[in-house]
């Protein structure tokens, strides 16, 4: 996983990132809406008992401390994180 942060105009930050194969976890102190911008991938947030498919143009909501796993079995996916 590369992520990059960035800041908008008005501070707000986010993060553009690729995913290579794999499944990763990851924990979050703040929401976050993550927005697959490129490739696919399968996602189980804390508290759900199945993985979801996400594609190119699809999102999905992290709530605050809290965590998800992210797997992606072809390619790269690529993502924007915008935190809440």
């Amino acid at each position: 996983v590369v992520s990059h942060s960035i800041h908008d105009a008005h501070g707000n930050r986010k993060t553009l990132g690729l995913i290579f194969p794999g499944s990763y976890t990851f924990n979050t102190a703040a929401s976050e809406r993550m927005q697959i911008t490129s490739g696919s991938c399968e996602v189980k947030v804390a508290g759900d008992k199945i993985w979801t498919p996400y594609h190119h143009g699809q999102e999905f909501m992290v709530p605050a401390s809290s965590s998800f796993e992210i797997s992606v079995k072809d390619g790269i996916a690529e993502y924007l994180c915008i935190f809440a």
